[in-house]
């Protein structure tokens, strides 16, 4: 990629400026000076990224020396989980597998994974380490498909095996994609789609980058079983005055850009108020969390989550102050009540929002489900939480026109995309030849 080029130009110049030795007032002609001074940046270069690399060809021998390919099924489906809260997404779409006699293997990075309760018939489960001991281990897997919820394969830390026939992304939101960071999903050979406006966008994408079309079918979103599935068992009224607050995490966060403001001024009206930032704000916003608790400790009516599942929170809540975060959508759509959302869209930089001239599609729709307020809007955040606390119910039937229209198999997405994997499966060895937009052709496609 000319991104990556452009950095090791960029480091290899700083490490021949930055080892460079005082001038000797000595002449070179301009051609040798020219030569010599390619032969130093590129063994500078070299030496750099050879000892960035250094750890992980050691890592790569030890794994080739125990034993190195991993024995799969000869028509292995293997899904990897980050961690547990990827557990709601990947639960429906096992149990399905099962219930179908079709084994799978499941790989985690979490000790803890709830998968190893689960005792699903047929899906082995297996903990393969964290960090750069699960991704070496991953960069030797054998399989026909590979299934995760990790964003930016061959482009973040999980490289493409050899040894895999297709890579498989299940978008695990009902948001569109453009807060996901850049090339998300450009080495991906299909990406399982929630509905038809991320199938839309990342056509877009293809066609500006002018990569390889991918399989789009349109499946839905796996983790909405498991919480109407909860729901559908909760004997439980929303608690009054009662508010969640759950935004995403970064630069685009509620929380980032507002900080403790909003939870203090819906106290300060009265308001029990549930707090529960993205679980990826502890780890990559350590100073941040730590500077709003000092700011919350002495206000009696703010409690924190950190539960890695939000559903109680969810369940418990009349209102819900949010930004852009999927789970704006799963308080919707589930439990159909309306959320305050606030901000003015993802930013761009550094994003796939930078490369798609379209908005995203919650933003069409974010005043349909509830009160939408622009940045510097936020003082009229308690109002607006006040105004959708005394109609619950009048934004109900829109939520559930845009959630019959835009989410496909709403409550029962595990079932379709455990058949879309296992047509992609069979299509591979029936045909290894031929293209991969065969494999989910009975998958409605965008």
């Amino acid at each position: 990629m000319q991104r990556k080029a452009n950095v090791r130009l960029l480091w290899a110049g700083f490490l021949f400026f930055a080892t460079a030795a005082e001038p000797a007032w000595a002449y070179l002609d301009p051609g040798t000076g020219s030569m010599l001074l390619s032969v130093v940046v590129g063994l500078a270069s070299s030496g750099y990224f050879f000892v960035r690399r250094l750890p992980s060809l050691v890592r790569s021998l030890i794994f080739r020396m125990k034993g190195g390919k991993m024995g799969m099924r000869p028509s292995s489906i293997v899904f990897y989980a980050e961690s547990a809260s990827y557990w709601g997404t990947f639960e429906p779409v096992l149990k399905a597998l099962s219930d179908r006699g079709v084994p799978a293997t499941y790989l985690t990075s979490d000790e803890k994974d709830p998968v190893f309760q689960a005792k699903f018939p047929g899906i082995d489960a297996r903990f393969i380490g964290k960090g750069n001991t699960a991704y070496t281990f991953l960069g030797f897997l054998e399989a026909d498909l590979f299934v995760a919820t990790t964003p930016g394969i061959d482009v973040l830390q999980i490289r493409r095996s050899k040894g895999v026939k297709r890579y498989v992304h299940l978008v695990h939101a009902a948001t569109d994609i453009h807060g996901y960071k850049l090339y998300s999903f450009d080495y991906y050979d299909a990406v399982f789609c929630s509905g038809p406006h991320q199938a839309r966008s990342l056509r877009r994408l293809e066609a500006i980058r002018g990569t390889a079309p991918k399989d789009l079918p349109l499946v839905g979103c796996a983790y909405f079983d498991r919480m109407t599935a909860q729901k559908a068992a909760l004997h439980r009224s929303p608690e009054p005055k009662t508010v969640l607050i759950a935004p995403t995490w970064g630069r685009a966060g509620l929380l980032t850009k507002t900080g403790a403001s909003i939870p203090k001024a819906l106290a300060a009206h009265g308001w029990h108020v549930i707090l529960r930032p993205h679980p990826q704000s502890f780890v990559s916003e350590k100073p941040l969390m730590e500077k709003l608790a000092e700011e919350l400790k002495d206000v009696p009516n703010v409690e924190w989550d950190r539960r890695p599942n939000g559903f109680e929170s969810l369940s418990r809540a009349a209102v819900m102050v949010s930004d852009f975060s999927g789970v704006v959508f799963d308080f919707a759509f589930v439990f159909e009540k309306p959320v305050v959302t606030i901000g003015n869209g993802w930013i761009r930089d550094g994003y796939e929002a930078w490369d798609l001239p379209e908005e995203a599609w919650e933003m069409g729709v974010l005043s349909e489900i509830g009160i939408h307020l622009h940045e510097g809007e936020e003082n009229r955040a308690a109002e607006a939480v006040e105004t959708l606390s005394k109609d619950p119910e009048a934004f109900a039937d829109a939520i559930r026109r845009i959630r019959a229209r835009d989410i496909v198999n709403f409550g029962s997405a595990g079932g379709a995309i455990a058949d879309a994997l296992v047509r992609y499966a069979e299509s591979i060895h029936a045909d290894e030849s031929a293209p991969a937009s065969a494999a989910v052709r009975e998958a409605p496609q965008c």
